[in-house]
């Protein structure tokens, strides 16, 4: 089955890394965490998510066939309310914690990748995937639920967008350090409700940003998700990235997954294996999901349920 190219990704900025010390000891030496934005006050949040379209009170006496066209304006206005903040801060404490584990200057955050590298394959995951200490950022994470058209997929991606998308290291307290940092990565699911069009779309987001040919190396047609997840553990750990998140899996089938208990188990093993915090996005349709699996329900309710 042959997949089509996916709608343009939510895209962020792109920047080089500036550092900023830190003042929580488990964020200071990282550059993944330093690199990042300062944390900001509730006021801050506020005024940064907000956005007002201009407004001229002379406006208000121009014909009405132009008056008209200004009717877009209101489709941009957005005021951020108590929810939104409660929002924020989860994604601020998320990116960052998650980071704690995962720091590129420790010796055994590339031995890990080399043992990828080495060792891409089902068995290195159910050796590694279930170990307390390996990949512990994955409990970071949690779960949004809301109904259809009330601005979820809105607020999550004017949060995100307060972090640059992607930032370019190139050295560190006078140390030559190369890394392109994915600081978060939104995906949608794919129409066709399947397993492995997710995959295919993790891969494809990732090439459209960095320019990268994951997806032909990675996400051809003949491979399976089990075969996929670990390559996207080695793309998520070669790039940093700060957090997931999958949006719409409400779309997803469990006729063409396989089953709820695939499902469940997918998603059990994208957190294992991808090793970074995961946030799933989606309408009351998609309770189900996360409705009979304790390990599914514990890592999304990492940073408390959202509903």
């Amino acid at each position: 089955m042959e997949y089509q190219k996916i709608p343009m990704p939510t895209r962020g900025k792109i920047c080089k890394a500036i550092y900023i010390e830190q003042q929580i000891p488990n964020y200071i030496g990282n550059p993944l965490i330093e690199a990042i934005p300062r944390i900001l006050t509730t006021q801050e949040a506020m005024k940064k998510l907000s956005h007002y379209p201009d407004y001229d009170e002379s406006k208000r006496h121009l014909p009405k066939e132009l008056r008209y066209q200004m009717l877009e304006d209101i489709v941009r206005f957005f005021t951020p309310v108590n929810i939104h903040i409660d929002l924020e801060r989860r994604f601020s404490r998320l990116i960052r914690t998650g980071y704690i584990e995962r720091n590129p200057l420790k010796t055994i955050f590339w031995q890990e990748n080399g043992e990828y590298a080495k060792t891409v394959n089902q068995e290195y995951i159910s050796q590694y995937g279930d170990d307390d200490d390996f990949h512990s950022t994955a409990a970071y994470g949690f779960n949004m639920v809301g109904i259809s058209g009330i601005g979820k997929s809105l607020a999550v991606e004017r949060i995100l967008r307060l972090y640059p998308q992607v930032i370019h290291h190139s050295e560190y307290k006078k140390r030559k350090f190369t890394f392109s940092q994915i600081v978060w990565l939104k995906i949608d699911c794919p129409f066709d409700g399947s397993l492995k069009g997710l995959c295919i779309n993790f891969f494809q987001t990732v090439d459209s940003i960095l320019g990268t040919s994951y997806h032909k190396n990675y996400g051809s047609k003949s491979r399976n998700t089990d075969e996929m997840l670990p390559f996207m553990a080695l793309v998520a750990a070669n790039h940093g990235i700060g957090v997931l998140v999958i949006d719409e899996i409400q779309r997803l089938s469990l006729a063409k997954s396989g089953g709820v208990d695939k499902m469940l188990n997918f998603f059990d093993q994208l957190v294992n294996t991808v090793g970074v915090p995961v946030t799933l996005v989606g309408t009351y349709k998609s309770l189900s999901i996360f409705d009979g699996n304790f390990s599914q329900m514990r890592r999304g309710t990492g940073q408390g349920d959202l509903v």
